[in-house]
């Protein structure tokens, strides 16, 4: 090979590089920036139900996180969404989210939950 040859093959590298850092940056994902600001205006159970959402419906909930942070940055929603909206939102778009729930029963100021004292009433 060449030294003409070497630098054009240098130059290339280093073109492809810089393409390379371009696309990577391109790829990042905006969703990413409007979950962090749709879960910044949940209140109550509201992130417990957007992530619950997000891992069990992920390309429809991510679709209406992406409406609901829409919504935000152009001022047409203000008000914070408490996590009982969040769940009737996702119920009513067809995407029933199952939450983990547990009953809790207090005595004594200690919170026992109603398997453990079930199971103390048995024995």
């Amino acid at each position: 090979m060449s030294d003409e040859d070497l630098e054009l093959m240098a130059i290339k590298l280093k073109k492809m590089r810089e393409l390379q850092k371009l696309y990577l940056k391109s790829q990042k994902k905006p969703e990413l920036d409007d979950i962090s600001l749709v879960k910044s205006k949940l209140t109550g159970r509201g992130p417990e139900v957007l992530d619950a959402a997000l891992n069990q419906y992920p390309k429809l909930a991510h679709e209406v996180v992406k409406y609901l942070a829409n919504l935000y940055k152009s001022g047409k929603l203000t008000e914070p969404i408490s996590g009982e909206e969040l769940y009737t939102l996702f119920y009513d778009l067809g995407m029933p989210v199952r939450l983990e729930t547990s009953i809790t029963y207090i005595k004594d100021g200690k919170r026992i939950s109603i398997s453990e004292k079930l199971k103390s009433q048995e024995d």
